[in-house]
């Protein structure tokens, strides 16, 4: 909390950028033992302290037992405005992209964890034309980051217009969806139509787009009107556009152009009234240079090009997604600490596309309704799994915390490994799980978990501290 009351955690306060640019810098903290603690704090002052009971001008606190009562503080320069974190020799450590730290710089897409409470760090310049635009998250286009407000921004703008979209991003990135936004935001009465150009038979593309009469050529025993015709009133969406094959791009060009279409086998034109967004992942201007593609058709196409950001660019994404790709496969899982570090950690080259399958797999392999670093794969989990496998004896990544995570309610076996690396003391179990001993007495009844069994197994005077 800031001066004693709650911080702000809207995703989108953007008033500070009202009088001029700003730059903003923001911590996230996108996954924690408690999700009551899930928000954003704003880096505008000198520093920020994060801890279970931090002390400070402008503080975080985080509801963690394994997060020291001020853990670590970031500090903003004053003339550059570079951020800094600062280890406050907290008992389990303060990691920056995995690696454990006393001091550190922060970047855009810097990933901080301390105990179970992973961040993420933005630091970005908001112009202010963007500001009054910036739109914030809905169900078809999700992501609280400032990159995809101002995806959506741009959406809310040009989604009323007749004007053509060119939407580029890499593989992945969700470039349908921003049409479908598109299409929505429009408000045209026909229906949204999308066609992978790269899928199309070369020989077929024209009929494809345009239709055929009956006899138009060998095997055409129907009409077809083709989908410029059908989504007529409509928005067609064309990705890779880049795929088109040559001889079809003039006439892709004149539909622009006039809104006249001909159906291949047909002498005569119709009109049809039809909003394109194309999309590609390549290079579209080199292919216009190396004469893969007409610069007249790019510069019609082109008329609004929005770009959609790469995941590694919006980590403070990941999270929020991942969870609602989970929830689609089972509403019982959940992720442990250091998988969802290691999810954010990944530069995931597919993008959203990729996050949702390797999650689909994930929730499978996790029969316990915990996801963990040894249900993802092997390049997602790798830095975190190397750190459990070189530090088995530090107190963060210990192996009872790799396996048993202290945020999520055990199961069985989980239960019975906590108290034997407590030596069967409940008082240290429940702190270790950040609970009361009722809760405890309570897990080991619904999980037929036998603590006198336990107790009887240690010397009852060797206890172990805490990790």
């Amino acid at each position: 909390m800031q001066g004693g009351s709650p911080l702000d955690t809207t995703s989108e306060p953007f008033s500070k950028a009202s009088g001029g640019d700003a730059r903003i810098q923001q911590l996230h903290l996108v996954h924690a033992a408690d999700a009551k603690d899930v928000g954003l704090a704003f880096i505008d002052g000198p520093e920020l302290v994060i801890g279970r009971g931090p002390e400070g001008a402008k503080t975080f606190a985080v509801s963690d037992s394994r997060v020291s009562r001020n853990h670590a503080t970031l500090c903003r320069h004053p003339t550059t405005g570079e951020v800094t974190v600062h280890d406050c020799g907290s008992r389990n450590g303060t990691f920056v992209d995995g690696g454990r730290v006393t001091e550190a710089p922060l970047v855009h897409g810097s990933v901080l964890r301390v105990g179970d409470a992973v961040f993420t760090f933005t630091d970005v310049t908001v112009t202010t034309e963007e500001a009054r635009s910036l739109a914030p998250e809905t169900p078809a286009l999700r992501g609280k980051s400032l990159a995809m407000q101002r995806v959506r921004g741009e959406i809310s703008l040009v989604g009323p217009r007749s004007l053509s979209v060119l939407v580029l991003g890499e593989t992945g990135v969700g470039k349908e969806r921003v049409a479908e936004e598109i299409h929505r935001r429009s408000k045209r009465t026909g229906p949204f139509l999308a066609v992978n150009c790269a899928a199309i038979v070369p020989s077929l593309a024209e009929t494809e787009l345009f239709g055929h009469t009956v006899g138009a050529f060998t095997g055409a025993t129907q009409k077809s009107e083709g989908v410029f015709v059908a989504a007529d009133k409509g928005t067609l969406f064309l990705d890779e556009i880049a795929e088109l094959p040559i001889s079809l791009q003039p006439k892709l060009l004149r539909a622009l152009a006039t809104g006249e279409i001909r159906a291949v086998g047909k002498a005569e034109a119709r009109t049809v009234d039809v909003r394109l967004v194309a999309a590609t992942h390549g290079d579209l201007e080199g292919a216009v240079e190396s004469g893969g593609f007409r610069a007249d058709l790019f510069a019609r196409l082109a008329a609004w090009v929005l770009r959609v950001p790469p995941l590694r660019r919006r980590r403070e994404d990941i999270l929020d997604l991942a969870r609602v790709f989970l929830a689609r496969q089972r509403v019982d899982v959940g992720l442990s600490a250091s998988a969802a570090e290691a999810l954010v950690l990944f530069d995931w080259p597919r993008n959203v596309r990729e996050l949702e399958q390797v999650l689909a797999a994930a929730s499978i392999r996790a029969q316990d309704g915990v996801v963990r670093p040894e249900h993802l794969p092997e390049p997602v989990a790798r830095p975190v799994a190397s750190r459990i496998a070189k530090a088995s004896s530090s107190p963060l990544e210990s192996p009872l915390q790799a396996i048993v995570p202290p945020g999520i309610a055990p199961n069985a076996e989980g239960l019975r490994l906590a108290l034997d690396k407590f030596h069967g003391n409940v008082a240290q179990v429940a702190s270790y799980f950040g609970k009361d001993r009722k809760q405890i007495y309570r897990w080991a009844e619904k999980l037929r978990v036998d603590l006198d069994a336990t107790r009887g197994a240690h010397d009852p005077g060797e206890g172990e501290p805490g990790p």
